[in-house]
């Protein structure tokens, strides 16, 4: 598939379009810039879409499957997970105001712009898969994560550290006890 996934809206039918598409990883590096690049990465996605049309208003239904990967956030070995859920999306035709004042409601903030006869899905799409990406990814729940003191990954070994450090501000306290009367 190539990297647009452009719709004609003159040749939309009446009852609505419907899409079933998969994209792989390169295909969502291609749709980003270095800075802008998400943290992680996407293995596969698997998209079904019906677009449909009310006048110039056009609604975007889906569903997302996903496989991403990352480092587990606790201990740092990679982590595939899969994510996914439904989508919808209004485009409305851009408006020709210019001014740069104009302050938006709530409804036009959830509703996306189009110009001219074609829509690209590729950019809804890879904001979609990005929204349902959480901010952290786990191997596993039980994922026993890394010894904050000598870094060994405490799935797959042991270390001789301390369970609990005492911090050095509180070593005067360490033996006080308090009497219960």
């Amino acid at each position: 598939m190539s990297d647009s996934l452009k719709i004609n809206l003159t040749i939309l039918p009446e009852e609505g379009l419907s899409l079933v598409f998969s994209q792989n990883g390169e295909w969502f590096r291609s749709r980003f810039s270095t800075e802008e690049l998400p943290d992680f990465s996407l293995l596969k996605a698997d998209i079904r879409c019906l677009i449909t049309r009310s006048g110039d208003t056009i609604y975007i239904r889906g569903e997302l499957a996903a496989q991403i990967g990352q480092e587990c956030g606790r201990c740092l070995e990679p982590a595939t997970i899969s994510i996914g859920g439904d989508f919808a999306y209004t485009m409305v035709p851009a408006k020709t105001e210019t001014d740069q004042d104009v302050e938006l409601t709530a409804a036009e903030l959830e509703t996306g712009r189009y110009s001219g006869d074609f829509i690209d899905l590729a950019p809804i799409v890879c904001e979609q898969i990005v929204l349902m990406a959480p901010m952290r990814i786990v191997c596993s729940e039980g994922c026993r994560g890394l010894c904050p003191r000598c870094g060994a990954n405490l799935n797959t070994n042991s270390c001789s550290c301390r369970t609990q450090a005492a911090d050095s501000r509180f070593a005067a306290l360490r033996n006080f006890k308090v009497n219960k009367q």
